[in-house]
């Protein structure tokens, strides 16, 4: 993914991780201008990604 598809993401979009291999896709539950959040179904847990970051360098967005 790169800096405008991130930048592009909407809630419900699907992202993955092809490095982690075994997590399913995990869904943008908030955006905002500092980043999203997204969360793996299942979990309670919702991480942050901000839009400074890189951890967006290794992400995907999930076939429909």
């Amino acid at each position: 993914m790169n800096i405008a598809e991130f930048a592009a993401l909407k809630v419900g979009d699907k992202i993955t991780n092809p490095s982690l291999g075994t997590f399913e896709a995990a869904e943008i539950v908030e955006t905002s201008d500092r980043g999203v959040s997204f969360k793996w179904e299942g979990t309670p847990v919702v991480f942050f990604a901000a839009a400074n970051s890189t951890l967006w360098h290794q992400w995907v967005k999930a076939d429909e």
